[in-house]
Protein backbone atom coordinates (compact mmCIF):
# COMPACT_ATOMS: atom_id res chain seq x y z
CA UNK A 1 0.00 0.00 0.00
CA UNK A 2 0.28 3.58 -0.28
CA UNK A 3 2.79 5.46 2.41
CA UNK A 4 1.31 8.42 3.62
CA UNK A 5 0.98 11.20 0.80
CA UNK A 6 0.99 15.22 0.77
CA UNK A 7 0.77 17.74 -1.90
CA UNK A 8 3.84 19.22 -2.83
CA UNK A 9 2.24 21.91 -5.34
CA UNK A 10 -0.66 23.15 -6.74
CA UNK A 11 -1.93 24.96 -10.14
CA UNK A 12 -4.85 26.64 -10.57
CA UNK A 13 -5.19 26.79 -14.83
CA UNK A 14 -8.65 27.94 -16.64
CA UNK A 15 -9.70 30.91 -13.84
CA UNK A 16 -10.54 27.95 -11.36
CA UNK A 17 -11.90 25.63 -13.64
CA UNK A 18 -9.08 23.00 -14.14
CA UNK A 19 -6.70 22.53 -10.40
CA UNK A 20 -3.44 19.78 -11.01
CA UNK A 21 -2.17 18.45 -7.64
CA UNK A 22 1.60 17.49 -7.53
CA UNK A 23 1.73 14.57 -4.61
CA UNK A 24 5.31 14.01 -2.77
CA UNK A 25 5.49 10.57 -5.00
CA UNK A 26 5.40 12.35 -7.59
CA UNK A 27 1.75 10.87 -9.02
CA UNK A 28 -0.58 14.06 -9.75
CA UNK A 29 -4.52 14.22 -9.37
CA UNK A 30 -6.52 16.79 -11.71
CA UNK A 31 -9.77 18.06 -10.31
CA UNK A 32 -12.02 19.72 -12.20
CA UNK A 33 -14.03 21.61 -9.55
CA UNK A 34 -17.53 22.21 -11.61
CA UNK A 35 -18.43 18.41 -12.63
CA UNK A 36 -20.19 16.53 -10.60
CA UNK A 37 -18.63 14.40 -7.76
CA UNK A 38 -18.03 11.25 -9.21
CA UNK A 39 -16.54 12.64 -12.08
CA UNK A 40 -14.29 15.42 -10.68
CA UNK A 41 -10.86 13.18 -9.84
CA UNK A 42 -8.88 12.16 -12.30
CA UNK A 43 -5.80 10.67 -10.71
CA UNK A 44 -2.37 9.90 -12.44
CA UNK A 45 0.70 8.08 -11.70
CA UNK A 46 4.27 9.19 -11.82
CA UNK A 47 4.51 7.94 -14.93
CA UNK A 48 1.40 9.40 -16.39
CA UNK A 49 -0.70 6.47 -16.21
CA UNK A 50 -4.46 6.39 -15.07
CA UNK A 51 -4.50 5.05 -11.69
CA UNK A 52 -7.18 2.59 -11.17
CA UNK A 53 -6.70 1.00 -8.09
CA UNK A 54 -9.72 2.53 -5.45
CA UNK A 55 -7.02 2.37 -2.72
CA UNK A 56 -4.68 4.30 -3.94
CA UNK A 57 -7.13 6.68 -5.02
CA UNK A 58 -8.41 6.89 -1.67
CA UNK A 59 -4.55 8.05 -0.52
CA UNK A 60 -4.32 10.38 -3.63
CA UNK A 61 -8.05 11.93 -2.48
CA UNK A 62 -7.54 12.52 0.98
CA UNK A 63 -4.07 14.19 0.68
CA UNK A 64 -6.05 16.35 -1.30
CA UNK A 65 -8.27 16.98 1.29
CA UNK A 66 -6.24 17.57 3.92
CA UNK A 67 -4.59 20.28 1.26
CA UNK A 68 -7.59 21.78 0.83
CA UNK A 69 -8.28 22.24 4.48
CA UNK A 70 -4.91 23.54 5.11
CA UNK A 71 -5.17 26.17 1.99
Amino acid sequence: MTTFLSVAGCQHLDAGAKRIYHLTNKATVIEYPRLPVRSRFQFYDLRGNKVHTNGERVVMKQAVERHKKLW
